[in-house]
């Protein structure tokens, strides 16, 4: 995350350790950004080199830096700009860009807006809000930057976001923030197939194909009208779609990139 002076991304230094440990979440440092967690695995991401810093850090814990790397922020996002978003009336803004709408930092995570299939979810999202809307709760599972949690939030939802990342919770708690809508969202770091059955009148799942698979084969997931599934390419829809749940109805389909989004419904 954007931190102290900084108000953009340029360079990013990675230093990737051998394990967790809490206190790679805080370090006290302006050029920190944050702390990436996968697989048992540590990456943190700096603006600056840490080298000195981060070889102490590990002494200090026990830990092992095994890669160090240097890269631009757009190689990181895979040479896709981010930029203003726009859909309906509301605009989605990085923090760097002036003018009027909501903010959002997009940090070094998932979901920050550059993405096919973020933007098909955000688009889907307003459309569904104007045809089957309003939605009083909405879940979105695998928040990431937290850009779907934000836009539901701002058209009045109250959502339930959760990610098992701790920096993807961090970030989407500071872009709701950013935006005066903390008080509408709960925000949890936890595996999602832990809190299945919850309520919501709109379930977004931008995930990958595995976790999607588990999801469909949880009867206590199906509790819920209206879902929107985003995260997969054309080729993985046949395993999908025998995994449905049989009551579950695709009522909308659309690919942008190699990515495709499904509208369903359940028949409740």
């Amino acid at each position: 995350m954007l931190r102290g002076h900084h108000k953009r991304y340029h360079k990013l230094y990675l230093y990737s350790f051998d394990r967790k440990h809490p206190a790679l979440h805080e370090i006290d440092d302006e050029d920190f950004i944050g702390c990436w967690e996968e697989d048992g695995l540590a990456i943190v991401f700096f603006h600056k080199p840490k080298d000195a810093l981060l070889d102490r850090l590990a002494k200090e814990l026990g830990l092992t830096i095994e890669d160090r790397a240097e890269v631009s922020y757009d190689e990181w996002s895979e040479g896709r700009k981010i930029s203003c978003l726009k859909f309906g009336d509301i605009v989605l803004r990085p923090v760097w860009e002036e003018g009027p709408g909501l903010k959002f930092d997009p940090g070094v995570v998932f979901g920050s807006g550059n993405h096919p299939t973020t933007k098909l979810c955000l688009s889907w999202i307003y459309k569904l809000w104007q045809e089957y809307g309003p939605f009083e709760k909405v879940a979105d599972l695998g928040c990431g930057a937290g850009l779907l949690s934000l836009l539901s939030a701002s058209l009045g939802a109250q959502v339930l976001a959760v990610d098992f990342n701790p920096l993807c919770v961090e970030l989407t708690r500071k872009n709701l923030a950013l935006n005066h809508l903390e008080h509408r969202a709960t925000v949890y770091c936890e595996d999602v197939k832990k809190l299945v059955p919850f309520e919501a009148d709109l379930v977004i799942a931008n995930l990958f194909k595995g976790l999607l698979l588990d999801l469909f084969g949880l009867p206590s997931f199906w509790q819920n009208r209206y879902y929107l599934f985003s995260g997969f390419s054309p080729a993985m829809e046949k395993e999908l779609r025998e995994a449905l749940w049989p009551k579950a109805r695709i009522k909308g389909r659309e690919e942008e990139n190699g990515w495709v989004i499904w509208f369903v419904e359940n028949e409740v």
